[in-house]
């Protein structure tokens, strides 16, 4: 179709609609009465040749189409919104813009407090939207990327977008503090036997889970799955399951559960957080400031030295934390 002879207003009807699933509220949420709403609906549905919306009973339901429309009708008037506000200069102190970040409950958990609070000093008219991280994000993070600011997610999983370093983090064994076994030292055939809990599995699986991977079939050791790496101490707590954890967060958890943590004959790389970003926000001076301010905020958390990472070779350290861009 020629965009020139599109009505792009239709967008913003089109997506109230199926947000709402429902004529009357959809016109209430843009501000139009029903029957304005009901000839948009039916312009809508002459455009795409589809129902979009069908009635089952009392209620309205999407179609197969309607649903694959919903994430990307949000993301096009997004970037409309985006574009029609984009100034030359960013003035933190007065911007009312959205920021989007997707990461994982342990790098949000660990960043948030520090964000929040020098937001609220620099930028108290800001809002900052937080998301789980979800398959997409390493199977396809440029798609990802289109539609939000940041992606927290270490190094390792895939390249050739701009990144920022964060911080650095080190992989730990833990298990259950009444297993009698964590007390004897491992071989890689011990490993073998071991009984597992995991984050995220089979997908997104992290670089410690694939290192354990290249020495036993993970997935036929695996007893628990989660799905955020909160949940992993309290999964392999009172048990003699085993599982891979960031040491920041093994140090907030020992107090909490029963606990102990384990040597393995396993040489594990560190892990390096960093932020990620689409290659057009490059340039954006509100992207450039939040990003700065992102790397900020990690800079006040405590510091774990790489080079004191037991059995890391020094070549597999980055130092410093740095940008970098394609």
């Amino acid at each position: 179709m020629n965009i020139l002879s599109a009505d792009l207003n239709l967008l913003v009807a089109l997506d109230a609609l199926l947000q709402e699933r429902n004529v009357t509220r959809a016109g209430a949420r843009i501000g139009v009465s029903q029957s304005a709403m009901s000839s948009a609906l039916s312009r809508l549905r002459r455009q795409f040749d589809d129902e979009l919306l069908t009635r089952v009973g009392t209620r309205y339901e999407l179609t197969p189409l309607a649903q694959v429309l919903t994430d990307r009708v949000a993301e096009v008037l997004r970037l409309i919104e985006r574009t029609l506000s984009s100034q030359p200069t960013f003035q933190p102190a007065t911007s009312t813009r959205e920021f989007r970040v997707v990461g994982s409950d342990y790098a949000l958990s660990l960043l948030t407090p520090y964000l929040m609070s020098m937001l609220k000093q620099q930028a108290p008219k800001v809002k900052l939207r937080l998301e789980s991280v979800r398959p997409i994000a390493v199977d396809s993070p440029e798609e990802l990327l289109r539609s939000v600011d940041l992606l927290l997610i270490p190094r390792g999983h895939f390249t050739g977008l701009p990144v920022k370093d964060l911080f650095f983090d080190r992989w730990v064994c833990i298990t259950g503090a009444d297993n009698d076994r964590a007390d004897e030292p491992y071989t890689l055939n011990d490993v073998g036997e071991l009984r597992w809990a995991r984050a995220f599995a089979p997908v997104s699986a992290t670089l410690a889970d694939r290192q354990i991977d290249d020495i036993v079939d993970f997935g036929q050791h695996t007893d628990v799955v989660v799905d955020s790496f909160s949940l992993l101490p309290s999964a392999v707590s009172g048990t003699t399951l085993y599982a891979m954890v960031q040491e920041r967060l093994v140090r907030e958890c020992l107090s909490r559960y029963r606990l102990r943590t384990v040597e393995l004959p396993v040489t594990f790389a560190p892990l390096v957080e960093a932020a990620w970003w689409h290659p057009s926000r490059q340039l954006d001076p509100g992207h450039q400031w939040f990003r700065a301010l992102v790397r900020q905020a990690a800079s006040l958390l405590e510091d774990i030295d790489p080079g004191s990472f037991t059995g890391v070779p020094t070549d597999q350290i980055t130092e410093p934390l740095q940008e970098s861009s394609p």
